[in-house]
């Protein structure tokens, strides 16, 4: 799978780690997230996702919003990307992560029917290098769930 066509459209989050160089796991948004990634035939994706237990702040006043810290919480960023055998290239505009705006964020993955696995290249993270691991359900109804 070349052409990256099997990536296009809608995947769910299952599940995120980091594996440390010396195999110890963790989860940095914890370990019940929801989220989801778009990839899209224009060449363009868009990943957001969060700590399932991330809730509203008082009645949604942004002022009060804004002085919430929830950096550690939520992820999303988005841009255009390219496949190149089994690798996926995303060119990252926008992010809640400032790291990475202008970025080139490299994955490696694979796809097993429904189900999309993605390994990050190993991260910058204080002294040590975790790689990532992320898993993906392909949905496609377009109607909320209840």
């Amino acid at each position: 799978m070349k052409d990256g066509s099997a990536l296009v459209g809608s995947w769910q989050l299952d599940s995120f780690e980091l594996q440390s160089a010396d195999g110890e796991i963790s989860h940095p948004y914890g370990r019940e997230l929801t989220g989801y990634l778009f990839y899209n035939d224009d060449g363009f994706m868009s990943a957001a996702f969060m700590n399932a237990k991330r809730g509203r702040i008082g009645d949604g006043e942004l002022s009060e919003a804004a002085r919430a810290s929830s950096y550690d919480q939520f992820m999303a960023y988005t841009g255009p990307y390219e496949v190149h055998g089994e690798k996926i290239i995303h060119h990252v505009a926008v992010s809640s992560l400032e790291a990475f705006i202008g970025s080139v964020q490299e994955r490696w993955f694979k796809i097993d029917g429904d189900r999309l696995e993605l390994l990050t290249q190993p991260l910058s993270v204080g002294s040590d290098a975790p790689v990532g691991r992320l898993v993906w359900h392909r949905v496609t109804s377009t109607k909320p769930s209840a």
